[in-house]
């Protein structure tokens, strides 16, 4: 877990904190976490296998261990700008905005929102390296 961003700066004892008060999550091959324009409060870590974010047909990113998605939505509560589906069997740990707000002190729920933040900076400086290509 120490190499996944979204728990950088966080103890161990954080991370086994974080662990017990959220869920994780099977999915199987080709089914959808979920849908392009879809409201969610929830966000995705993956702990093993691989998912493919779609705007359509087209796959325009695929995520792996230690990555990330439905954070966008978590934190500004607007429809979620994708689709997600497992291209292999897969384990996610779900992480709700109900565990964020209520469950986590705030030092820790403040260390996770600067990870997603860092972890959205670096998705739109790579979006914009590759535009000006």
């Amino acid at each position: 877990m120490k190499n996944v961003s979204f728990f950088k700066g966080l103890s161990e004892s954080d991370v086994f904190k974080i662990f017990s008060k959220g869920m994780s999550v099977r999915v199987s091959k080709d089914e959808v976490l979920f849908y392009k324009n879809t409201v969610g409060n929830q966000m995705y870590v993956v702990l093993t296998g691989k998912l493919g974010v779609f705007n359509g047909d087209t796959c325009i990113a695929t995520l792996g261990a230690g990555d990330m998605c439905g954070e966008m939505a978590l934190v500004s509560h607007a429809p979620r700008s994708a689709t997600v589906k497992a291209l292999e069997d897969s384990l996610l740990f779900v992480l709700s905005e109900t565990t964020l707000e209520r469950l986590l002190t705030k030092r820790v729920a403040v260390q996770l929102l600067l990870n997603i933040i860092s972890t959205l900076s670096q998705r739109l400086r790579d979006t914009n390296a590759r535009i000006t290509m």
